[in-house]
């Protein structure tokens, strides 16, 4: 099956066919969702997706056609809004947009451009993060290589060389005295 083909009506753009197969579903969800005897329901339906402006291809305008006439005939009420169909003017766009997206709807241009700004943005400054974040972890790295006294790495060897360092001390005192002690007693037989 063709892809651009949905219930009948042939789409050059294959987004408006995609956008055209989610109205479908949808529209065979409310059907089925919607019983045609409570036509109050349907009613309320029927105004909520006006209010919404919810379709926006031929699929759904169908929909809401058929809707609005059965609506009419049963309940006699011609005084229903009718269904807003928004033009399809399309501009061109001079920015980075307009690179993937050579044209784009009038209504949504705006939106579409607010949001890719704030977009850009964001990863800006979470580039910069990440940059300030890889500098603080090599810089960390190079001062444990660089220096012997951080932390607790070498507490172990630096208690060690302290006690053997007096150790040595007391030893060579001892021998000191020892020598000393020697000599006063030479001097004294």
């Amino acid at each position: 099956m063709d892809e651009h083909i949905v219930e009948g009506y042939y789409f050059e753009d294959i987004r408006m066919a995609n956008k055209a197969k989610k109205e479908f579903f949808n529209i065979n969800k409310l059907k089925s969702s919607v019983s045609p005897d409570d036509l109050i329901g349907m009613k309320k339906l029927y105004l909520k997706l006006i209010d919404k402006k919810y379709f926006t291809t031929p699929v759904g305008f169908s929909f809401m056609q058929d809707l609005r006439g059965y609506l009419v005939d049963n309940l006699g009420e011609d005084d229903l809004p009718l269904i807003n169909v928004p033009s399809n003017q399309v501009i061109k766009t001079p920015d980075k947009l307009s690179e993937k997206y050579p044209s784009v709807a009038v209504d949504k241009y705006d939106e579409l451009k607010e949001n890719y700004d704030k977009l850009e943005r964001t990863k800006n400054k979470l580039q910069i993060a990440i940059i300030a974040f890889v500098v603080l972890v090599i810089g960390m790295f190079i001062i444990v290589v660089k220096n012997e006294n951080i932390g607790y790495f070498n507490a172990e060897e630096k208690v060690l060389d302290k006690y053997a360092a007096w150790e040595e001390r007391l030893e060579n005192w001892e021998s000191e005295l020892n020598d000393r002690e020697e000599e006063l007693n030479s001097y004294n037989y």
